[in-house]
């Protein structure tokens, strides 16, 4: 049995990364032991889509437009934005690879996600591949994105879908035969080998803010935990020309997702605007504080964390909720 592993880019944001380790250790849990897991990335089909969008992105003018003003308007310009983008046929290893599985990480029951990847993921059903959603939910929720959605899981009818979220499972699990309301697949990296060990700085505190209408609450922070060791974080390890300054500065970035979770790993809490900053402090059974009006947020609920944004908080019980998604998938992968 050949399981796909459909592995995101990390450069706009190394918790994709994240996810991919912790879907993998969940699905070396959960397969047969006549399986193999094949990792594809989804590389070739966001450059070919999405390279344009981005290389605007990246522009200075247009990133501080972004910033000061159009993030405001998030939830609508993103989905709207994404109606010029066109899927095109380009050569991928994930095309060409035969698979019975084609399992799908994270946060991709978006308009972005189908817009790109909706013929490529049609092609592998035709291929003879079931398709595996896996620790899934949407974006911002709107009802434009909702009714897209939903239209692309009413075409695709996926074998199953694996929920991070109450509210994604609510809208979607009608449009799959098994349906799942679990946990985000980073709850899973503290299944990874990631040594625990005292540190030059141990113990210390980890502030990971990349929304610049946080800045204050960074600088609070940075005032409250003055004395204590803190280590600043960022999630976003390209361009070149943004991380050199931010090095620079003594800001910890890099494009190796482990160097990431070995600070977590290691860290006595995280504070952050960013959920894969705290999901994978907390896997590891430190303390965490979101700093987020998302309505990806919600995923916390999934692990009976409901006061997040109010104080530093650890987890519960986690290895059971793990065991019990673990289960579940290993009982449809036959």
């Amino acid at each position: 049995m050949n399981i796909g592993l459909f592995t995101s880019v990390y450069f706009n944001n190394i918790g994709n990364g994240f996810i991919d380790l912790g879907a993998e250790a969940t699905i070396k849990e959960a397969m047969p032991n006549n399986a193999h897991i094949v990792k594809l990335s989804q590389c070739a089909n966001f450059a070919a889509s999405k390279g344009k969008l981005f290389i605007l992105k990246e522009n200075p003018v247009i990133n501080w437009l972004w910033v000061k003003i159009m993030s405001r308007f998030a939830n609508k310009l993103h989905d709207q934005s994404y109606k010029v983008v066109k899927p095109l046929d380009v050569f991928s290893v994930a095309k060409i690879a035969k698979l019975d599985y084609f399992i799908i990480p994270g946060c991709v029951l978006t308009v972005s996600f189908f817009s790109v990847y909706e013929k490529l993921i049609e092609e592998k059903q035709k291929q003879g591949c079931k398709i595996i959603f896996l620790g899934a939910s949407g974006n911002h929720y709107t009802e434009y994105e909702i009714n897209f959605v939903s239209e692309c899981l009413n075409r695709l009818k996926p074998y199953s879908i694996m929920f991070r979220d109450s509210i994604a499972f609510n809208h979607y699990a009608k449009f799959t035969d098994y349906a799942y309301n679990g946990i985000d697949n980073v709850f899973f990296v503290n299944r990874l080998d990631i040594p625990s060990i005292e540190t030059t700085m141990s113990p210390y505190v980890v502030l990971n803010f990349d929304e610049p209408q946080h800045d204050k609450i960074k600088k609070d922070l940075e005032v409250r935990f003055q004395g204590k060791n803190i280590i600043v974080s960022n999630h976003k390890p390209f361009p070149y020309s943004k991380i050199s300054n931010l090095v620079k500065k003594g800001v910890m970035v890099s494009d190796y997702p482990l160097d990431y979770l070995f600070l977590y790993k290691n860290a006595s809490e995280t504070h952050s605007d960013r959920v894969h900053a705290c999901i994978p402090t907390l896997s590891f059974g430190n303390k965490a504080q979101l700093y987020s009006k998302s309505p990806r947020s919600a995923l916390f609920e999934n692990v009976g964390i409901y006061d997040i944004k109010d104080r530093p908080v650890a987890i519960k019980n986690l290895h059971e909720i793990q065991d019990k998604q673990i289960a579940f998938l290993s009982r449809i992968l036959k």
